[in-house]
Parts: C-alpha cells; sequence; structure tokens
C-alpha cells in the first residue's frame, strides 16, 4: 500500500510538471519506453534494485542507456528518483503516469478479449456504446483467448461484463451440481 501511494505521489508530480512544461506527450511517450525497457532487460531491473549498488553509478547507467532516447524533465526525474532511493518503483510509477495521462485526455482503455479476432465494423459499434456510456474517447486493447468458446469478456477500469459461452457452460454445470430435485431430510 505504501509503494502504490508513494508511486502515485511521484507520478502526480512528473504529470504536472509535464503539463507546465508543456512536454506532456513527449514525457508518456519517455515513461512507456521506461516500462518496456526495464520489462525486457533483468539486468537493469536487478542492477537498479540492488542496494549494493551505489546511487551515482545506478544515475550513470540510466544516463548512458536513456540519454539519447529521453526528454531532459524525464532525465532528471530518474535522477532524482535514483538520488531518494526510488529507482525499484520506476516502473509503477510510469504505471500511474500513464492513468493520470488516460484521465487528463478524457480517454477509456476498453479490453475486449473474444475466442476469435474482432472485425473493424463490431469494434466500430462497441467503441459507440462505450462511447455513450463514458464520455470518453474510447481505446479497445484485443485479446483473443480461445478457451472463451464464444462470446467476449469487456472490461472497462473495475467493470467487467462476461458474455462469453464458457460462463453460459460454468453457470449450467453449478446448476446442475446443486440437484434440487432430490428431497432433503
Amino acid at each position: 500500500m505504501k509503494n502504490i501511494l508513494l508511486a502515485k505521489r511521484y507520478a502526480k508530480a512528473l504529470f504536472d510538471l509535464a503539463i507546465e512544461d508543456k512536454v506532456l506527450d513527449a514525457v508518456k511517450a519517455d515513461m512507456e519506453l521506461v516500462t518496456v525497457v526495464m520489462s525486457e532487460n533483468r539486468e537493469l531491473r536487478k542492477l537498479m534494485t540492488n542496494p549494493v549498488v551505489p546511487p551515482a553509478r545506478k544515475k550513470l547507467v540510466m544516463r548512458r542507456i536513456f540519454e539519447q532516447h529521453l526528454s531532459t524533465l524525464s532525465l532528471a526525474f530518474m535522477d532524482i528518483l535514483i538520488r531518494k532511493g526510488r529507482e525499484m518503483e520506476i516502473q509503477l510509477i510510469a504505471r500511474y503516469f500513464g492513468e493520470f495521462y488516460l484521465d487528463y485526455r478524457h480517454i477509456a482503455v476498453v479490453t475486449l478479449t473474444t475466442a476469435t479476432p474482432v472485425d473493424a465494423g463490431l469494434q466500430e459499434k462497441i467503441t459507440g456504446i462505450m462511447h455513450q456510456r463514458t464520455g470518453k474517447e474510447i481505446q479497445i486493447d484485443a485479446h483473443i483467448d480461445e478457451s472463451l468458446i464464444g462470446g467476449f469478456v469487456l472490461k472497462l477500469d473495475d467493470y467487467q461484463y462476461n458474455a462469453s459461452i464458457s460462463k453460459v457452460i460454468k453457470r449450467l454445470h453449478s446448476d446442475f451440481d446443486k440437484n434440487l430435485f432430490i428431497k432433503g431430510f
């Protein structure tokens, strides 16, 4: 819980500074790049979470990796995180920065999981319906999960609408397992 609150505070500070400096889109791209690099590079993650490695060494490594790719604001922010000993929270901070960005731009990301690929017409229809419900611009993150058998699962924030055949089968299975026709004494 403490790490989440800490990450939100740092993300909000970076977000506010990016708006103030009018570099919001650049910083968002920077945070996405940092997240990808950190998640794909195990050695870098180990280095950043190792308490034995001095902060000066961590700063040097981060500068060499990202100097040509990040804005000056993002690089300065990374330096501050390392100086304050918060480098292990970089990915979490970047995630919350992305959430602040989407909220600021009035964008909602809808996760659509289906058993087979969805055509563009159906995606547009779902986008229109979700736009009416939320009042936000909708981005669909489509996934394929053959275990659904058919239908779809739609997720937005903490809400989930499951209209899959596998859910119907599971519900029928549990109803038959109850066996309401046997008298209980």
